[in-house]
């Protein structure tokens, strides 16, 4: 018995799902999800005659693409595992099998969407489509070809999607796993992410072979057969030694720069998560980092005197913080997030060293010594 994984790729208006009170799809029950699955495998069958010698196997949710392009493609795999325990070792038979879910719980954890992913305007539904070798091969194929042309949802089917799921159809479709790789190459392309895309390639098909890349301001990916290396820089580091050692530090122009280094580093490391790729963050000499790994400290000697701020929040615009330099014994402590959560740690890691620090500035911007290239407290005096 072979399998071929295929979606139901689902526009809809994406504003229900934020907001002050947002509503994210429906779980259907058993029943729903059965009713769901009779309208799919006809609109399939009218296509594919063949598709009535195949079992469909379904799970009654809509995922975010990445929750379906990761490592082993865990949705997947589960659905496998069910069509595979419910022959209860018996010969193949084509058969619906649908899964719904029961108190809004599915009946495998790796089938439940996650309600911490962020949705957009396009949902995944996920379809198994399983036979014998000579027949499922050449409807592959055929797949493969004619979603792009053919693949429209019929009326009956989007309005099943509507009442089940409780959303908003604008448009609905088949296509293949490889229609949707093509889509998010397109997508990462289209913004300057082509090496990112690759390493999303290499992780999510888990390849062994090692991959390197290049971010635009220099940044390194490595994809090392099961996880991506990857160097965080601190901004101390990145203009005296790293690409921005080369740019002049005039007229705040180490701070853009290192504003968009930070932006893209931090662009990366998120999809990556976001689609289960573990990423291992190296630091340079000088720097530690937290025992939980969500925020790293360099420590210099002090810059400037009593003038300087206890604590000085560099920050840029929407990229939120970029570091903390808090004052303390002579030495001038830089802390950097390594990832979102880290944020909060490092500024109760702070408060903690800190006790009541009564000198804490927010100047709006990353302040640097031009001439030391290197991060630098707020001055007291108001001198920028």
């Amino acid at each position: 018995m072979l399998r071929k994984r295929i979606l139901v790729a689902i526009e809809t208006d994406a504003t229900r799902f934020h907001g002050e009170h947002p509503a994210r799809p429906r779980l259907p029950g058993k029943t729903g999800a059965e009713q769901m699955l009779s309208h799919l495998s006809t609109d399939l069958a009218a296509q594919f005659p063949d598709i009535k010698a195949c079992a469909l196997c379904m799970a009654g949710a809509l995922y975010d693409q990445t929750e379906l392009l990761r490592p082993g493609y865990p949705v997947f795999t589960a659905l496998e595992e069910l069509l595979d325990a419910s022959f209860q070792g018996q010969p193949f038979q084509p058969r619906l099998l649908s899964v719904g879910a029961e108190a809004g719980l599915l009946p495998n954890s790796e089938l439940q969407p996650s309600e911490r992913v962020p949705l957009g305007i396009l949902l995944l539904l996920p379809v198994l489509v399983a036979c014998e070798a000579d027949r499922l091969e050449p409807l592959a194929e055929a797949m493969e070809h004619r979603f792009i042309e053919s693949g429209q949802l019929s009326a009956h089917s989007a309005r099943a999607l509507e009442a089940q799921f409780g959303i908003a159809v604008n448009h609905a479709r088949f296509m293949t796993m490889a229609d949707l790789s093509t889509l998010l190459h397109m997508q990462l392309d289209h913004f300057g992410f082509l090496p990112l895309w690759q390493l999303l390639d290499a992780a999510v098909s888990q390849a062994v072979e090692t991959l390197e890349v290049q971010g635009r301001g220099g940044q390194h990916f490595r994809w090392n057969g099961c996880a991506v290396e990857t160097r965080f820089e601190t901004f101390d580091e990145w203009a005296s030694k790293g690409q921005g050692r080369a740019q002049p530090a005039a007229d705040q122009l180490l701070a853009a720069s290192y504003a968009d280094w930070t932006r893209e580093y931090r662009q990366y490391l998120t999809t990556l998560q976001a689609h289960g790729i573990a990423v291992e963050q190296e630091t340079g000499g000088g720097v530690e980092r937290s025992d939980d790994g969500s925020f790293a400290v360099e420590t210099t000697a002090a810059a400037r005197g009593k003038d300087a701020a206890q604590v000085t929040e560099h920050s840029a615009g929407e990229l939120g913080t970029v570091a903390v330099t808090v004052m303390r014994d002579g030495q001038q402590h830089n802390f950097y997030p390594l990832e979102p959560g880290g944020l909060n740690r490092m500024h109760a890691r702070i408060r903690e060293t800190m006790g009541g620090a009564h000198s804490v500035s927010f100047p709006g911007c990353i302040l640097y010594d031009a001439a030391g290239r290197r991060l630098r407290p707020d001055s007291l005096r108001g001198e920028r």
